[in-house]
């Protein structure tokens, strides 16, 4: 009620009211009162954990503006990003990320009405070749490094107005790893919001 009432006057939803409407289904560990002791706990200064549907510990460990974290469990992790598309609306990103051997993220978006927005509308998400340095390119063995170590694994960092990508598919190799080491780019790639995509820096 609150969230339809905010949208039909023409203002966007705030961070704290979105969390609080979300979908039991994009976060089904979790309940509404669940999420809304993490905020009560955050409001206190005390440590935000709750005891989630499967019997773990959820806690979340930022609440910010336009931006929160929750570390579902020991091996994943939520992250929720608010994207400003103009005076009166925000897009709501949201990042499932399995943290259990290798970090590998999941990226979707929402309406303030929790309705799902494409990806591909907003993102072209990263591919390999955009991982490799220019002497990974050039070289013979190439092929053959793309045979072993297909992307399937990357990791999704939500930053102010920002995503940054690492390739995490790499460490999946094992002993290999270290052989390519120097073929994919130290530095995280980096997606900026420009109010209607995100476009790589």
């Amino acid at each position: 009620m609150i969230l339809a009432l905010m949208v039909a006057v023409g203002r966007a939803a705030d961070l704290r009211t979105l969390f609080i409407s979300m979908p039991d289904s994009i976060l089904p560990t979790l309940t509404k009162s669940d999420r809304m002791d993490f905020l009560d706990y955050m409001d206190s200064g005390m440590k935000a954990k709750v005891r989630n549907k499967l019997g773990g510990e959820s806690v979340m460990t930022l609440f910010e503006e336009n931006m929160l974290s929750i570390q579902t469990s020991q091996s994943g992790r939520l992250d929720i990003m608010l994207l400003n598309k103009g005076k009166d609306e925000n897009l709501i990103c949201i990042i499932r990320t399995a943290t259990a051997k290798y970090d590998d993220s999941r990226l979707s978006f929402y309406t303030e009405n929790w309705e799902p927005v494409p990806t591909a509308d907003l993102i072209k998400l990263p591919v390999l070749d955009d991982y490799l340095t220019k002497e990974a390119l050039k070289s013979d063995s190439l092929s053959l490094f793309k045979k072993k170590s297909m992307l399937r694994l990357q990791a999704i960092t939500p930053l102010n107005g920002a995503l940054e990508f690492r390739y995490t598919s790499l460490d999946d190799l094992g002993q290999d790893a270290d052989k390519y080491r120097d073929w994919i780019k130290p530095t995280p790639l980096r997606y900026t919001w420009n109010g209607k995509t995100f476009k790589r820096k």
